[in-house]
This record gives structure tokens, sequence and C-alpha cells, in this order.
């Protein structure tokens, strides 16, 4: 019955390997994790952030666009005389007008400070009265224009005054951008992070497996074994319900096993950006764990060098930094709003008055100087709120915020300098119990061996190839587990020195040293 049972799950497996075989998805480290930044939901939403800034960025330039206000207004107007009133001797009792007013404004704030002014004001109106203003008879109906042109430029003496305070909020929206793609940066990093430490999940659940069908094996052959043994009247037959027992249990481990390759496959797929069914599609893992000779590792590693690479290369850092000079950007502008608003404007205006139907009469101030007037002035403006409520608060929430974002920074280089001293120390001590641990599986292996062989002679005792077998199992699973925690120790140094992935013209890279190898400290 057991038997069945076996060969059931034997078939089992070689099914699912061969469903497996045909995959859609190559199980390679490096190709998985370019594959993330086409399917990664996170990796995509930094995408997305970054555009978000970008606008940000057109919002505050929007401060320097060409502004046109216009405004069209007609107006009929019926006006009933008093009977004292002289005009009633030309009208009808009623005086009829109808007036024709259009006003054009274009502004445009200069990145130097001063804001530049053009209106246009032009009006039309005529009525029934037949006498103009200067007592003429001319006749009803006879239009009156107005054309007036002026050009002005304000220049602020106190609040807003010069490049460097009206660019501000433009030249933070743009740091803003660096401080974006920064962020960005090391989350994609941390996404990498993410999908390295699911990839050798994945590579020890199916090395685990193996190791447990390995051991299945090792079981079934000391059955054989004493099976013969026990026909040869050398072993008695109560021996074999022990193995079975054993065997029984290593079945199970067998499963367990192989569930727990189920599920680091799907992890791995999720952290990728897959889904269910492309998680499932996921081929068997192509890359193995890297040896300590081809990662660089060395005896004494430098942790100062590992420590000043980090400051230069993590890019949450040098977001952080950013982020303190806008601050500092942000609380000199709010400096500057404490100010009183005091402008200087001057002014220049043109216009012309003309009286007449037809054409010629709209525009004549172009040709005639008749009924043409200009002149040019200046004007000082002043405003100040007395309380200043407003600006001392705003002035205080921005020293408020660059305090915090320094503390923000200090704090970040402090933990940085802390993880990598924790990294390097992982890293040193995964290396000698990477090499204890091989160190204590060959030695197993040979005093299993050896178990063996006494077995069969009769030395020793069908409790001890068990215990002998067991251990071998777990010497292999440990030092399976010591590859995985030295894998991970070269991973997270990479993530905590930024260097586990690289940027160029063309976006992110991946490269398979960042997997295998530490930075070169030469």
């Amino acid at each position: 019955m057991r038997s069945a049972k076996s060969i059931l799950r034997i078939f089992l497996i070689c099914v699912s390997s061969s469903a497996f075989s045909q995959t859609v998805i190559n199980g390679d480290l490096i190709d998985l994790s370019g594959l993330a930044f086409a399917k990664s939901p996170n990796i995509q939403r930094n995408y997305f952030s970054i555009q978000d800034s970008e606008a940000e960025l057109q919002i505050q330039r929007s401060i320097f666009d060409y502004n046109l206000n216009s405004e069209l207004a007609y107006q009929r107007n019926h006006y009933w005389l008093f009977d004292t009133d002289t005009r009633n001797l030309y009208v009808d009792r009623i005086l009829k007008s109808n007036t024709v007013d259009f006003y054009s404004k274009l502004q445009k704030k200069i990145r130097s400070g001063q804001t530049l002014k053009l209106d246009l004001q032009y009006s039309f109106n005529n009525d029934n009265f037949p006498f103009n203003n200067f007592s003429q008879f001319i006749g009803p109906r006879v239009g009156d224009y107005t054309q007036i042109l002026k050009l002005s430029l304000v220049q602020p003496l106190l609040r807003g005054r010069g490049t460097r305070i009206t660019t501000i909020s433009e030249r933070v929206a743009g740091l803003y951008i660096e401080i974006t793609k920064e962020n960005s940066a090391y989350g994609n990093s941390y996404e990498i992070l993410q999908i390295g430490d699911a990839y050798w999940n994945y590579y020890t659940a199916f090395k685990n497996l193996e190791i447990y069908l390995q051991n299945e094996k090792r079981v079934r052959d000391v059955l054989e074994m004493t099976k013969e043994l026990v026909k040869a009247d050398k072993k008695p037959a109560g021996d074999l319900s022990q193995i079975y027992a054993d065997l029984a249990n290593q079945e199970k481990l067998t499963v367990t096993a192989q569930q727990n390759l189920y599920n680091a496959r799907l992890n791995l797929g999720r952290v990728v950006g897959l889904s269910d069914d492309e998680s499932q599609q996921i081929g068997d893992p192509q890359n193995g764990f890297p040896t300590a000779q081809e990662s660089g590792v060395s005896q004494s590693l430098d942790k100062e060098f590992f420590t000043n690479l980090a400051l230069q290369n993590r890019n949450d850092l040098i977001a952080a930094q950013k982020s303190t000079t806008a601050a500092e950007m942000q609380y000199e502008l709010a400096e500057n709003n404490k100010k009183p608003q005091l402008d200087l404007e001057g002014f220049f205006f043109y216009g012309n008055a003309s009286q007449g139907n037809g054409r010629n009469y709209k525009f004549s101030s172009l040709v005639n100087d008749e009924g043409r007037y200009m002149g040019a002035g200046a004007k000082l403006t002043f405003s100040f709120a007395l309380n200043n409520n407003f600006a001392k608060g705003n002035l205080y929430r921005s020293r408020v915020a660059l305090t915090d974002q320094n503390v923000v920074t200090k704090n970040l280089q402090r933990n940085i300098e802390l993880n990598i001293s924790t990294a390097v120390n992982n890293l040193q001590s995964s290396v000698l119990i990477l090499e204890r641990s091989k160190e204590a599986l060959e030695n197993y292996r040979k005093a299993f061996n050896d178990e063996q062989l006494k077995f069969q002679t009769g030395l020793t005792t069908l409790l001890n190839v068990i215990l002998f077998q067991e251990r071998l199992t777990n010497s292999e699973l440990q030092y399976l587990q010591a590859q995985q925690n030295f894998a991970l120790s070269i991973l997270n140094l990479r993530h905590e020195t930024g260097t586990l992935i690289s940027q160029d013209a063309k976006g992110f890279k991946i490269n398979r040293e960042s997997y295998y190898s530490i930075p070169n400290q030469n």
C-alpha cells in the first residue's frame, strides 16, 4: 500500500515537473528582475510619482505665463427726459443710446520680479441727440469712439523683489522632480531587494525538495538492505517497522517541501508583479547560490569604505539632502512674504477720441492728430496686513518643516551607518557559518556512509543508521540555509550601499554582479 502511494506521488511530481518544464516565464534571476520593471505595480507607481512632480513644475511655471483677460459689453439705454430738459426740443421725450465697451489686458510676470501689463480699452457710443459735446449740430446717431492703449511696468520694492525670490517656487518644484527620481530609484532598489529575497527563497525551497527526495531514497535503500538482512536472519523483522515509520515521516516532510516550493513560486511571482496564472508558469530556478570565492568577500571588510560608499550612492539620502535644500528655499520665501507690499508702477498711455460714422473714424488715432492724447506717469502702491498673522504663521510652519527635515536627514544618515555596520558583520558571519556548515556536511556524509557499512556487517544498530541519516539530512538543510543567508547578506549589503541597481540614459539596469559579489574595495 505504501509502495503504491509512493509510486503515485513520484508520478505526480514527474507530471508537475513536466508541466513546469513547458514554462512561458524563464526562471532566471536576472530575467525576472528585469521583468519587474514592466510588471511590478510599485515600480509603475514610482514612475507615476515622477510624472506627478513634473506636472507640479509645469503648474509653478504658470506664474510666468502670459495672461489675457478680455471683456466685451453691449448696452442699450432709454432715458425719459424731464419736462424742463431743453433736449426735448430735439428728441421725442426719450434719449436713446447704444454703447459698446471692449477691454483687454495682457499681463506677464517676469522672472526678475517685474510685472509687465498692456491694457487696451475701446468704447463706442451713439444716441438720438443731434448735437455733440461742443454744441455742434451733427445729426442723430453719430458715433463717438474712444481708444486707450496703456503700457505699465510694476517693480516690487519689498515683498517679491528679485529673481531669487520670484523663482523660488519654480526652482523648488524642479528640485522635487529630482527628489522624486531619487526616491523612486531607492524604491526600485527595494523592490529588486524583495525579488532577490523571494528568488533565493524559491531556490532554497527547490533544493529542499531535492534533499527530502534524496532522503526518502536513502531511507528506501536502508529498507531494502534491511529486508535482505532479515531474509538472511541477520536482522530481526521488528527493524522493518521502525524503518517504515521513518519512511512515513520522511514522506510527510517531502509533501511539506512540495507545498513550500509552490508557495515560494507564487510569492516570487507576487513580488515581480505577476498574476496567479503567470506565477505558476515560472520555471525551475536557473541560478545557484554565490560562492565565497566569486563574491570577493575577504577576511577583513573595510566598514568605513562601505559607509562612505552608501553616503555617496544611497538615493534616499540624496533625496533627503535635496529636501533639506527645498525646505530652506521655502523658508526664505516665507520670510520674504512677511515684508509689506510696496510696488512702484511706471506707465505710458496713448489714446484717441473721434466722432463720425464710417470705418475711417473707428481707428482714426492711427492716422489723425485730431483727438489724440498721450501721457506718462508713476504710481506707488503700499499694502500691509497690520497683524500679519498669515505670513507669520507660514514662516513658523516653514521653520518647523526645515528643522524637521534636518532631523530626518541626520537620522537617515545615522541609520545608514548602523545598517552598514550590521550588514558587514552579517556578511562576515555568514561566510564563517557557510564554511563550517560545509565542513559539517562533508563529515556527516562520510559518517553516514560508514554507519551503513557497519550496519551491513552487524557492527551497529538500525537506530544509529536512522540517527546518522537524520543528521545528514539536517546538515544538508543547514548548509543550504547557510548558502541562502550568504546570498541574502550580499544582496542586503548591495542595497544598503546603493549599488544594487544602476541607471543610465536608457533606464535602470541589473547586473549579475549585484547578486553574486560585493562592491570592489580596491
